[in-house]
């Protein structure tokens, strides 16, 4: 009889200790991220993850400083005990910001090298080729970028997008740019070679702008030039004789560089709004007071960003020789996305095994695809039916010579 009282009061000990630990587990609300690997240790020496990016091209600006963000992610996970114990390490390919480069470099890491996923490509242009290749693969792929509408819903249900669509970030931005510059007549102006300027420019800048009651002046004759165009001015002369408040601009930062000192030679004081292409230090650090007053959309800047995070990621770019060093919205999409994939492969319980690579690809996908509410950098993300991310949308303005978020 004693014994056996002895071993109820035992058993009730260890019932209150487990409810304890529950109860503390769930007081701590710890993130997915966060939560120790609960499964046996994974095979292998590696857990390996790809990366295809435009190391150099058109888009090395901003892909450059993306291994930054992922060199961090990748060391603060090994510090910790890695992926089931196992060591994360990324296999990086320069796409040379080509099209048809980033299909042979997807096909690549996932035939050659074997990576459990894929980081990139970075632009819509390329991503357009790519991402059919690496979902008829059965392959995870994250891009950073590619914010053409619609691009990875086309290609479900292995491709993502860490970032928002032109459409819905173009909103938020034209209604700050409107109500600062009491724009009511607005004219366009867009890239023709680019794929997303040339979205941006013909269809979701315009779209947004006559939602919001703005008359489109050259609607039907939008202004047009070709990506690394070095004499903008018969663009500009297009526009005198025109009744305008402000200009959409679709392309990247450099050209808007290249049109906006034009635009200021020949007297012109309206202000641009772009989409994301616009984001970059570079920017406003090399078009000088041309470009103040320049908005465009963002989902990131490093003065909302945890200190711990942009000091050491200013560190790493000084001493690489990165004028200006902070980080921006492409680098933290990139840090974000190594997170996703440590959780879907915790969560998911995939084995590293070469047999297994195919399952544990398909293990990937599907938790990813239940990211809720995932503690990013700025803000909680999401990953909806389209494959997109929903987080949130800030304004960006150019002021003496730096990006800020507006106010």
């Amino acid at each position: 009889m004693n014994k056996s009282k002895k071993c109820s009061k035992s058993g009730w000990k260890l019932v209150l200790f487990i409810t304890f630990i529950v109860l503390v587990g769930a007081g701590l609300c710890l993130h997915p991220s966060q939560v120790a690997w609960a499964g046996s240790k994974l095979a292998g020496k590696e857990v390996k993850i790809g990366a295809a990016w435009g190391l150099t091209g058109m888009w090395s600006d901003w892909t450059k400083k993306n291994e930054i963000a992922a060199q961090i992610a990748i060391e603060e996970i090994n510090a910790a005990g890695g992926i089931g114990g196992v060591p994360l390490r990324l296999v990086t390919y320069d796409t040379g910001s080509k099209p048809m480069e980033a299909t042979r470099m997807v096909r690549k890491l996932a035939e050659d090298d074997k990576v459990m996923a894929i980081l990139g490509p970075f632009s819509s242009g390329e991503c357009e080729v790519a991402f059919p290749v690496g979902n008829k693969i059965g392959i995870p792929m994250i891009s950073q970028a590619s914010s053409k509408p619609g691009l990875a819903k086309k290609h479900r249900p292995y491709t993502f997008r860490n970032t928002i669509d032109e459409i819905k970030m173009g909103k938020v931005a034209v209604k700050a740019f409107i109500n600062r510059y009491k724009v009511k007549n607005v004219v366009v102006v867009h890239d023709v070679k680019d794929a997303i300027g040339r979205v941006l420019g013909s269809k979701v800048l315009p779209i947004v702008f006559k939602k919001m009651g703005t008359t489109v002046v050259n609607d039907g004759a939008f202004v047009t030039y070709q990506t690394n165009d070095f004499d903008m001015r018969p663009q500009v002369t297009k526009l005198k004789g025109m009744q305008f408040d402000g200009i959409a601009f679709g392309g990247v930062y450099f050209d808007a560089i290249t049109f906006s000192r034009e635009l200021r030679r020949q007297g012109f004081k309206q202000h641009l709004v772009g989409g994301s292409p616009f984001i970059n230090e570079y920017f406003p650090q090399k078009g000088g007071k041309d470009v103040e007053g320049t908005f465009a959309p963002c989902t990131f800047h490093y003065s909302i960003a945890p200190k711990a995070f942009v000091e050491k990621f200013v560190k790493i770019a000084k001493a690489k020789g990165f004028a200006p060093p902070e980080p921006i919205m492409y680098d933290s999409n990139v840090y974000d996305a190594i997170y996703f994939l440590k959780y879907a492969m915790e969560k998911m319980e995939v084995t590293n095994n070469p047999g297994d690579i195919a399952q544990d690809r398909e293990k990937i996908m599907k938790g990813l695809s239940t990211i809720k509410d995932f503690k990013g950098i700025v803000g909680p993300i999401a990953f909806n039916a389209d494959g997109d991310a929903d987080k949130p949308i800030f304004v960006a303005e150019i002021k003496d010579g730096r990006w800020f978020i507006s106010k």
